[in-house]
């Protein structure tokens, strides 16, 4: 995954063909105006992910719950897909 600066002049000229390119492969532009970074493209499955990241950490009791989980895993605390669903994974 890259980050590129575009003016927006340049952007405007190649608008599609960037968004096609989003499709393909995780890029990100940053877009500047009178040579300051002023908004940001990027692909909108990258987007959904940050839209999630979001959603995850603005919950405390998810953040708590997966420091949790993480202690867990380090203290050895863990059981196995089959100890826990009777099942093999």
């Amino acid at each position: 995954m890259g980050t590129q600066f575009i003016t927006a002049s340049k952007l405007r000229s190649q608008i599609l063909k960037l968004v096609k390119e989003l499709d393909k492969a995780p890029d990100r532009y940053i877009i500047t105006h009178n040579g300051e970074p002023a908004a940001t493209l990027i692909g909108y499955e990258e987007y959904r992910s940050l839209l999630a990241t979001l959603d995850v950490i603005a919950d405390p009791g998810l953040v708590k719950s997966i420091r949790q989980s993480r202690e867990d895993k380090k203290s050895g605390r863990v059981d196995s897909f089959e100890d826990v669903f009777g099942e093999p994974l």
